[in-house]
């Protein structure tokens, strides 16, 4: 197994929100769920991560473009916080996965860091 996501961004820290891969109802808040709600496979994870990001700039920021990375690069100054640099993160971690033939899931530590960042995310974007 592979790894080929390097060292990200050390301010993106864990907070009470969790991704729920339901829609969030065009940009209301989500309620955090079980940690064991989760997707157990890391594809599963990360596109729906990604897919519930997507709605949320469409929704919230009229973003346009075709997938997670031209999305936010068509809002990023709107976003508020470090969100664009955390999109970044995430985008990152899922083409890796998805693309890297040597990669075949995600080590623990990037599990981690994937939810801890899409948490990040919808708290600001929430809050905001």
């Amino acid at each position: 197994m592979g790894n080929c996501f390097g060292p990200l961004d050390s301010s993106h820290s864990a907070n009470n929100y969790r991704f729920t891969g339901q829609p969030s109802g065009y940009g209301r808040a989500v309620a955090p769920p079980a940690q064991n709600q989760y997707p157990s496979n890391d594809y599963e994870l990360v596109i729906r991560i990604s897919r519930k990001l997507e709605v949320l700039l469409k929704t919230r920021y009229g973003a346009e473009g075709e997938g997670l990375g031209q999305l936010r690069r068509s809002v990023q100054d709107q976003l508020p916080g470090n969100v664009n640099g955390m999109i970044k993160d995430i985008v990152r971690i899922r083409n890796c996965l998805c693309h890297e033939e040597n990669v075949q899931a995600l080590t623990p530590q990037d599990r981690n860091k994937i939810k801890q960042l899409s948490n990040n995310i919808l708290q600001l974007l929430n809050n905001s």
